[in-house]
């Protein structure tokens, strides 16, 4: 029968099996564990899955639960056999067709943004509302029926009846999937070294947040002297052998792939002077990191599972490297910074949340952020987050005027603030320079590559300048940009997310910039 099964039956049988048992048991993780399920699904498979599979694979496991649960009538079974229908048909159909996904990775993504509570966009929001209405429908047809926990087929102890890949084990073929590497994974420091940094960050009075993007930057690029280096500015070199292959499948972002690997390994400003790598490093000069649109770390569904950089994800192109928005989440991620209360932090949570998820973090259910108030004597700082729909980047270091304010009297003056004015550093992955990908960049160089984040910017600036000047603090809404903030509750801080080979930085001296 297997043999003669459509494609992806086996894994959807997996799924079924888990997902009667967990109703079968009430299990309150049973939406969690159905879209872990799903999500493992696509990367193991690297199909679309057809609703129609999915439907009957659960309606032969509706069959064996009715056989060992007599007291099932055969109304209950038509009933709780629609909702499970219905649930699958919103996701699997009507979902997709929303977003007009035609690929895999573009539905691991949209999947996983249902599944944190997405509403960035209308659709979103809508079927946040109709799958929370599906998975009710699920409850209730169940609650009627006194079900034996036992009598579910499935594994309770498994992920949806799934065997996960094995960490670093990437899902596609890429160019660099195959590319020679280290025995040694290093895929997680000692809490010991990560400590000592910690540490040393807070004695330094560095947020959380900003030592995160320091340590996923240091890993990144498998080096201690990358976080040293000065940021990039209009002098800096702009790499050679990174070529725009295409046009990404929404249409909107390009596709790059490294061309000549020597003229990048010669022109890039974090890998040139690099020449070695320890025991244990990735060699990030031979297989370079670089701006990869819609790029996102390499993880599994596993609680514990790393991030990975060094492993392609398959959703953006081949090369290695990550977006805008997978560089924040693992910078928040890694240093045990929840985006929401009471949501457990993990690895795979990086292919949910994009650029546009952070412009309204308090419509978007990110409780743990929230817009910042300019104040007389206080505006942007360390760690905040800067988001526009289509980019989101993190500020690493701000001087003591870092608006370019403090000469100002009127509020005349304040209308004349520019970004040739600011003084701050962004951290970021990034286009610029030619692909470079994760970088740090001076942000009045920075800002003028960018219009949105430019004029959004400037009307932060401005209003933080009219706070200084009439002493009244405001919550700027400027509509295109937002500049966040992480809580720092403890509600809002969880066990960090380990990253693949961060032991290499273990030596390192310091990350305080």
């Amino acid at each position: 029968m297997t043999a003669c099964a459509p494609q992806g039956y086996e894994a959807a049988t997996g799924i079924a099996s888990q997902t009667v048992q967990d109703i079968a048991c009430q299990d309150k993780a049973l939406e969690t564990k159905l879209w872990d399920g799903l999500k493992t699904y696509l990367l193991e498979q690297k199909t679309l899955p057809e609703a129609d599979t999915f439907k009957t694979a659960l309606h032969e496991q509706l069959k064996s639960l009715a056989a060992k649960n007599p007291q099932m009538t055969s109304a209950q079974k038509a009933d709780l056999q629609a909702a499970l229908d219905q649930l699958v048909e919103t996701i699997l159909e009507d979902a997709p067709a929303g977003e007009r996904v035609t690929t895999p990775e573009q539905l691991l993504l949209l999947l996983s943004a249902i599944d944190v509570g997405d509403r960035s966009t209308p659709f979103r929001a809508y079927m946040q509302d109709k799958v929370q209405g599906r998975f009710a429908q699920v409850q209730k047809a169940a609650s009627v029926i006194e079900l034996s926990c036992d009598a579910g087929s499935g594994d309770a102890n498994s992920s949806a009846g799934i065997v996960e890949p094995e960490v670093g084990v990437p899902p596609g073929n890429g160019a660099n999937a195959g590319a020679e590497t280290p025995a040694d994974s290093g895929q997680a420091t000692d809490s010991r070294d990560y400590t000592y940094h910690l540490q040393q960050a807070q004695r330094e009075g560095i947020p959380l947040a900003t030592f995160g993007g320091r340590w996923a930057f240091a890993t990144a690029y498998q080096s201690c002297q990358s976080v040293q280096l000065p940021a990039l500015n209009n002098q800096s070199t702009e790499i050679s052998g990174i070529s725009i292959v295409g046009k990404h499948s929404d249409g909107v972002g390009s596709k790059r792939m490294i061309a000549n690997l020597a003229q990048v390994q010669n022109t890039h400003a974090y890998i040139r002077d690099m020449n070695t790598y320890g025991e244990g490093c990735f060699n990030v000069r031979q297989n370079p990191l670089i701006y990869d649109y819609g790029g996102k770390p390499y993880a599994t569904t596993s609680a514990d599972s790393v991030i990975d950089l060094f492993k392609n994800n398959g959703d953006g192109t081949s090369v290695l490297g990550i977006d805008c928005s997978g560089f924040v989440f693992t910078a928040l991620a890694t240093a045990g910074l929840r985006l929401k209360e009471g949501r457990t932090l993990k690895a795979s949570d990086s292919w949910a949340w994009g650029s546009s998820s952070y412009v309204e973090p308090q419509n978007n259910g990110l409780t743990c952020l929230s817009k910042i108030t300019v104040t007389p004597t206080s505006s942007l700082q360390s760690g905040d987050i800067v988001a526009v729909y289509g980019h989101v980047l993190l500020i690493d270091k701000v001087g003591a005027d870092p608006f370019g304010i403090a000469s100002a009297k009127t509020e005349g003056d304040c209308a004349k603030i520019t970004s040739n004015q600011f003084n701050f550093v962004v951290s970021q992955s990034s286009p610029n320079k030619g692909g470079i990908g994760i970088n740090y960049f001076a942000a009045r160089d920075y800002l003028p590559t960018s219009s949105k984040m430019n004029d959004g910017l400037q009307k932060y600036a401005k209003a933080a300048c009219l706070a200084k000047v009439t002493g009244k603090s405001s919550t700027p809404n400027v509509g295109t940009l937002s500049v966040v903030r992480h809580k720092g509750t403890e509600a809002c801080k969880a066990p960090r997310v380990k990253m693949a080979r961060e032991s290499c930085i273990q030596t390192c001296s310091s990350l305080v910039r």
